[in-house]
């Protein structure tokens, strides 16, 4: 009863296909070339959902992009993250997402389609990633079974590669005129644009990269990847935008329709303090003409909401952009000794990020951008800004300690810290026979695979 009633829960979320069949004939067996059409841009619209959802919206709250003023939320400010709230995003994912881009590499390849093929195997990385940062080991070699085995969190980060290894390929052999070939209504991301999709897929290598580098020290190795197809501006950026209507921006859906969460009080200080063009794009004014967030455990209801463009119905979601691409580049240099050349890659990538937003201001430029020996402190506390409400600035703390964050502080765990991981979901623990022996142990403060100290 509570699956079925949890799953009615994520159909009121999202809008699902309704397929009608006379149940008095036998059914047709699906067409590959039919379901790819079909199946595509709707898989891309849920993923987009998807990346603002509690995956990523708790994660945000504890780097203080967010503050949770009701409910869960709260709770969850309060460092209080129970295996029930992350039944939905667990199911979202196994149940929908991975669903379809299994059965659509399945039917690209029966259809001989590989820029669908490709496309659906750089996505399949992209969110197994997001996964695998936010729970580190779990299923994907059974991943659609109903009790899967775990893979390592080690094992995964291998297979993100090759996925996107695999769907470059796959775009190669595409663009040589192979298959059928997604146009604008079945690929709102990039409008069919396979160049771009393999830009994506380059500048996804490098965020994963980041992950094994923190691991093995060896940020040497991200210099070769410099010289790949990359963004070559704003423009390559990798966004969906919502049509509105049921498909609407997840940031609106929570922000604003039912409030639950408001803009948190660091990256509003930090906005002030700096006197940030970006400030009143970010952040809405309050009932009190103010721009004001809310502090972890704070519930401060009179808090800023997000900013119109970033939290409107028709709002776009970023999954991986040039900006970010920039900070990579800046904090590898960095980490190698090219100081010159991540002090250039620094001010593009603040640069850019400002003329992304339409705020671009030379003099505030000058003394912000156009920094002389930047730092790894700067560099990463300028990338946790430029990247408001991505969830990649929770990966970005936990490698490197910055920000510098204030934790939740209260009497019961005076000695708490900001949160490194996600607890495994209620039915995970409950039915899985197959979860690890160690899954009712892990709690917040435990360390995914890459996260060393």
């Amino acid at each position: 009863m509570k699956n079925s009633i949890r799953k009615g829960f994520i159909l009121l979320l999202i809008p699902v296909f309704i397929i009608s069949c006379n149940l008095f004939d036998s059914p047709e067996p699906p067409e590959p070339e039919g379901e790819l059409v079909k199946t595509m841009p709707y898989t891309q619209y849920l993923i987009s959902y998807w990346t603002g959802l509690d995956n990523a919206r708790f994660a945000l709250q504890w780097m203080q992009h967010l503050g949770g003023v009701s409910g869960n939320h709260l709770r969850v400010d309060e460092y209080d993250l129970i295996p029930e709230y992350l039944d939905i995003v667990w199911d979202l994912y196994y149940h929908y997402i991975f669903t379809y881009l299994s059965e659509m590499i399945d039917h690209a390849t029966a259809a001989d389609a590989p820029a669908y093929r490709g496309i659906s195997r750089i996505l399949m990385a992209y969110t197994l990633g997001m996964m695998t940062d936010a729970w580190g080991d779990i299923p994907y070699e059974e991943g659609l079974k109903a009790s899967p085995s775990y893979d390592e969190q080690e094992y995964l980060i291998v297979v993100i590669m090759e996925l996107l290894g695999q769907g470059i390929n796959d775009l190669n052999d595409a663009a040589g005129g192979g298959g059928i070939k997604p146009g604008p209504d079945e690929d709102p991301v990039y409008e069919g644009d396979l160049d771009k999709w393999k830009r994506a897929a380059n500048v996804i290598r490098m965020r994963v990269m980041l992950r094994m580098a923190n691991r093995s020290g060896n940020y040497n190795t991200l210099l070769n990847y410099f010289d790949n197809e990359l963004f070559t501006g704003n423009h390559d950026d990798m966004l969906y935008y919502f049509p509105g209507g049921e498909k609407v921006n997840p940031h609106y859906y929570f922000d604003v329709k039912f409030r639950n969460t408001r803009v948190g009080s660091h990256i509003v200080d930090l906005l002030k303090e700096n006197e940030d063009p970006r400030l009143e794009v970010f952040v809405r004014l309050n009932q009190n003409n103010e721009y004001v967030g809310t502090g972890p455990g704070e519930g401060l209801a009179t808090a800023s909401h997000v900013g119109s463009k970033l939290a409107s119905s028709k709002s776009p979601v970023t999954l991986i952009s040039y900006v970010e691409q920039k900070f990579i580049k800046a904090e590898v240099y960095y980490r190698m000794k090219q100081q010159s050349m991540a002090d250039l890659a620094f001010e593009e990538a603040v640069k850019a990020s400002l003329s992304y937003y339409g705020v671009s201001s030379p003099e505030w430029e000058a003394e912000h951008a156009a920094v002389e020996n930047v730092t790894l402190e700067q560099i990463i506390t300028a990338k946790y800004v430029a990247l408001f409400l991505q969830s990649e600035v929770w990966a970005d703390y936990r490698r490197t300690g910055y920000p510098e964050l204030k934790p939740y502080d209260h009497e019961e765990d005076p000695e708490a810290q900001i949160p490194r991981r996600y607890v495994y979901p209620r039915d995970q623990l409950n039915f899985n026979l197959n979860i690890p022996d160690n899954a009712h142990e892990i709690d917040i403060y435990s360390r995914v695979w890459w996260d060393v100290e």
